[in-house]
């Protein structure tokens, strides 16, 4: 059966087997993948170096940034294409992908190697985070054209529905990253820049691997000479949807900058402290949510562009359950066990118990995050980005930044906590209101086009 027929026929259970789970180990993967670096040089380097790795991971989110423009619009556009059959856009995909990535990640590197130091002296970076800040960011710098392509070539496999291939690429990377940090790290005395030098080495393996697989023939994608072409014809819809895509890289920078100057102005560096650990709990669990939404989309894109609209609806509803399952399920791990997890990043147990009820307060809606990631990702999945971008913005700017810049002027630091899953309960509210507004519009298609939706009786609420 190939990827056409499994993604418009196999049954949901199945295709969560097929491409949720792997999704899920790839995108947990990728989040060790950025903890590894600080690891090993907390360990090797010093306290300092986690710092100053921390800070130039905010100026390389916007090379991430740069490959989520184009990776996302251009995984929503090719599942798409694959419903409607229309191979002409579905090669010209690749050209588009490793051009425009390419570019903009050559001047985004020129402009990062060169004002390493006053971007990191902007982020607050001094003394010896400054220095070793600046040499770390300069290294990684000259790898962003492959930490850029590694992971936008790879969401185009993805696009496709080959999972497990995508998934094998990225584990690859993290796996090398992993051994060569303590080798460059400490047996070669690199230090630092043994770090950034792993890092830069594993994402130059991911890009090869992405583009093995493209070249093997087993990819939708015919790789020809036209393949290493720009085609601005199809821009304007990878635009659309991966402008959401880019500011999701964006927006989180933002929104922690806001939250630990607000933090340090009324609760201290316990707070700040505290603040880190269950943010950092609460982006790694988030993975696994986002996982599966991951999965779900390139179901959702092919469908819609088959005019399956009933089936859209099915595979909707289906993984929002099984992520509100999951999400319950950690939710529940949170609630009981805060202590326990809150110690495994901060030693002193004082602080961890006084840091209980916060962390408690701060994850209390997350058993929601299933609804809104799948809102997310359901509305870049059928080319609708604009409404993808307000979930996002709505999350991290919109409802996020009044709150937290007023609500602790009334209620003290207790409303620096409660602004996060405020935001975010506002931004279901919100999501499950466009969703119910779109499956009225998918109602009206599915009555216009019953010969493609055998679903509809079932689904037509």
């Amino acid at each position: 059966m190939n990827s056409r027929k499994e993604l418009l026929e196999m049954s949901m259970g199945k295709l969560f087997i097929k491409l949720a789970i792997p999704a899920m180990v790839g995108m947990l993967a990728v989040g060790l993948y950025n903890m590894v670096d600080a690891i090993f040089v907390g360990q090797f380097v010093s306290g300092e170096g986690v710092g100053a790795i921390v800070l130039a991971y905010n100026v390389v989110l916007l090379n991430t940034a740069v490959a989520m423009l184009l990776a996302m619009g251009a995984m929503s556009v090719l599942s798409r294409a694959i419903g409607e059959k229309d191979q002409k856009t579905i090669d010209k995909l690749f050209g588009n992908v490793l051009i425009g990535v390419s570019v903009l990640s050559i001047l985004l590197t020129i402009i990062v190697y060169n004002f390493a130091n006053p971007m990191l002296k902007f982020l607050g970076a001094t003394d010896d985070i400054l220095v070793l800040g600046t040499r770390y960011l300069r290294i990684i710098s000259l790898g962003f054209i492959f930490s850029a392509l590694g992971p936008a070539l790879n969401f185009l496999i993805r696009g496709e529905g080959q999972m497990k291939i995508a998934m094998k690429i990225i584990i690859s990377g993290t796996l090398i990253n992993i051994i060569l940090d303590p080798i460059l790290i400490k047996f070669f005395g690199m230090g630092i820049e043994g770090a950034a030098l792993a890092t830069v080495i594993a994402q130059i393996c991911v890009a090869i691997g992405d583009i093995i697989y493209f070249k093997s023939g087993k990819s939708v994608i015919k790789i020809t000479k036209q393949s290493f072409k720009m085609s601005f014809d199809i821009m304007p819809k990878m635009l659309n949807v991966g402008v959401s895509g880019m500011v999701m890289q964006i927006m989180p920078a933002i929104q922690m900058s806001v939250m630990f100057k607000v933090l340090s102005d009324i609760g201290g560096n316990d707070s700040i402290i505290i603040m880190g650990a269950s943010y950092r709990v609460m982006m790694f669990a988030f993975i696994t949510l986002w996982g599966i939404a991951q999965g779900v989309q390139p179901i959702i894109g092919a469908n819609y562009g088959a005019e399956q609209y009933g089936r859209v609806k099915e595979a909707m509803l289906t993984f929002t359950k099984i992520s509100t399952c999951l999400a319950g399920a950690l939710w529940l791990c949170f609630m009981l066990f805060p202590k326990t997890i809150l110690s495994w990043f901060i030693t002193d147990a004082s602080l961890a118990q006084i840091g209980i009820d916060r962390f408690r307060i701060f994850l209390g809606i997350f058993i929601l995050y299933g609804i809104m990631s799948m809102s997310i990702i359901f509305f870049q999945g059928i080319g609708k980005g604009s409404k993808a971008a307000i979930l996002v913005m709505g999350r991290q700017i919109l409802f996020f930044i009044p709150i937290v810049l007023i609500l602790p002027r009334i209620i003290g630091e207790t409303g620096a906590w409660i602004a996060m899953p405020l935001g975010d309960l506002l931004t279901v509210i919100l999501s499950i209101f466009l969703i119910i507004k779109e499956f009225s519009i998918l109602n009206h298609k599915i009555k216009e086009h019953p010969e493609n939706n055998k679903l509809k009786e079932q689904y037509n609420y």
